[in-house]
């Protein structure tokens, strides 16, 4: 009788430690995470420039999020939510930022299931979709903001 119960308290306290090192990775990861989001934007001015930078947006969303694009209009682009955890899926926006609709700024975020927590803390992929959402977020200003070159060029 004593060992199921001693296993059960190992565990316990394993899965305390599994969960401390999820937050300490958690402090250390989600500012630079925080700035990834700052960076994947650009403005733009102009209808020409806007539509084209619109238009790579659209490929940029289709080409690195997992799944396919559900909604797209003028002002936002939506791919479809993941049935499973741990896959990155991509939103971006499109928000007139002056008076006559002549400025734009064209914004990305990248989205996975799983990597928050209830409590807003580290979900179980956390690690997992914090690597991949940054990689994508900080690659896509230069994506596309770049002239097209073709169906090869690739950012993240």
């Amino acid at each position: 009788m004593r060992k199921p119960a001693l296993c059960a308290v190992s565990l316990l306290g394993l899965a305390a430690c599994s969960s401390g090192a999820r937050w300490n990775e958690f402090r250390q990861t989600e500012p630079a995470l925080v700035q990834a989001r700052e960076f994947a934007s650009i403005d733009c001015f102009g209808p020409e420039e806007c539509s084209r930078l619109w238009e790579r947006t659209r490929q940029y969303v289709a080409r690195y999020s997992a799944t396919r694009i559900r909604r797209e209009d003028a002002a936002e682009i939506e791919t479809g939510r993941p049935l499973e955890a741990g896959v990155v899926y991509l939103w971006a926006t499109r928000t007139p930022t002056g008076n006559g609709g002549e400025r734009a700024r064209i914004s990305l975020k990248g989205m996975c299931r799983g990597m928050y927590g209830m409590d807003g803390g580290p979900g179980w992929r956390y690690a997992q979709c914090a690597s991949r959402i940054r990689s994508i977020e900080m690659n896509f200003r230069g994506f596309v903001g770049a002239p097209a070159r073709g169906p090869t060029d690739d950012a993240a």
